[in-house]
């Protein structure tokens, strides 16, 4: 018996046409990618500090004199002066981050923030947001702040970041004996802030750290105390282990990706020993030659490798200044620390495992918080 047909069988669902893109979105992903590289291509800056700090590095005044000033008509006398280099867009944020209020983000300038064109909608924000955090130089200056945004950032992000600035300043030897555990509670919040870093970190390439000693008599060694946070960044240029517990593979095939590293390193004799013009110019080689040994340190040199050039020029060119300097027994691979110190160098980063350091670090701050 055969079904009759009615108007009803021949009834189709309707089907919901999806919106057409309008506008930029309508673009190509291609033609977006190349727009999104043009509006990143500036150099954008993140100042994760209180606002009193001043970063920017004081220029030496000189005085110039000026042939010209009295005959300017001369075209050879005529001043023309040097274009001054551009600052990078710069964004201050001293509040606690985490802790958005409305009255803050009213107070948002959304014309002259850094990359306003994320927060357009969230398809533009899921296309820019590796680009947002690659093209920025995040910069600190307290271990605080350092654990804090990494505890509010999430790990993807954080491994888009590639640039990272440090101000790092050491407590220094303080007056009463009492005082000591504040130098070692200093000290232990930088390693804990640098550890967190080179590890979720995992892409950096650029890491540039302005470092001012106040440790009384100066010791120039890579086994000194306050060189201990520097060196949680090595385990960012050493290869990977093969066959270790941390893939299911057993095996890791990330490159080693930090390799530009600069040092500006400062104590409390920097540009000192005016009167002599020789003196001087030994003590400004002598902070430039150990600088270039903590980069060398971070960058995955051993000891007497990255020590190579301080100690030539120490015991060379330099040997005849030795007294006048002032410093501690220094330049010596051999050295044997005396305190703490030496228990933070039984497993130091300079000798292979970094992890090894944090559980001797723990064990020494047990037993110091026993002993007191």
């Amino acid at each position: 018996m055969e079904t009759k047909s009615s108007i009803f069988s021949r009834a189709r669902a309707v089907q919901s046409t999806p919106k057409k893109a309008r506008g930029f979105l309508s673009l190509p992903p291609e033609l977006r990618n190349m727009i999104y590289q043009y509006y990143f291509e500036a150099d954008f800056r993140c100042e994760i500090a209180a606002k009193g700090c001043d970063f920017r590095v004081k220029k030496t005044k000189t005085v110039k004199l000026w042939a010209g000033a009295f005959q300017p008509g001369t075209r050879t006398l005529q001043y023309i002066p040097k274009p001054e280099e551009s600052a990078p867009i710069t964004i201050r944020i001293s509040r606690p981050l985490g802790r958005y209020t409305t009255v803050q983000g009213l107070q948002t300038h959304w014309s002259s923030s850094l990359f306003a064109l994320h927060i357009v909608c969230r398809q533009i924000y899921a296309e820019t947001v590796a680009l947002i955090y690659n093209k920025t130089v995040f910069v600190f200056n307290a271990p605080q702040r350092i654990i804090n945004f990494h505890n509010v950032i999430s790990r993807p992000k954080l491994e888009y970041i590639t640039s990272l600035q440090l101000h790092y300043s050491n407590y220094g030897c303080p007056g009463l004996a009492n005082d000591r555990i504040w130098r070692e509670k200093h000290n232990a919040s930088w390693i804990r802030a640098c550890g967190t870093a080179s590890r979720k970190m995992v892409n950096l390439q650029h890491l540039k750290i302005w470092m001012q000693v106040h440790d009384v008599p100066l010791r120039f060694n890579l086994r000194v105390l306050w060189l201990l946070p520097l060196l949680q960044f090595r385990r960012l240029t050493q290869a990977p282990m093969h066959g270790g517990g941390g893939s299911n593979s057993g095996t890791d095939t990330r490159a080693i990706k930090l390799v530009n590293v600069d040092i500006d390193f400062r104590t409390r004799v920097s540009n000192h020993f005016s009167q002599s013009h020789r003196l001087a110019e030994a003590n400004n080689d002598l902070h430039r030659l150990f600088g270039e040994a903590i980069r060398l340190a971070i960058l995955g040199a051993k000891e007497e490798v990255a020590m190579a050039g301080f100690t030539t020029a120490w015991e060379g060119e330099y040997a005849m200044w030795q007294h006048h300097l002032g410093f501690a027994k220094t330049g010596c691979p051999e050295i044997c620390l005396l305190g703490d110190e030496s228990v933070y160098w039984m497993r130091a980063c300079l000798c292979g495992n970094l992890e090894v350091d944090q559980h001797d670090h723990a064990r020494f701050s047990k037993n110091l918080n026993d002993t007191r």
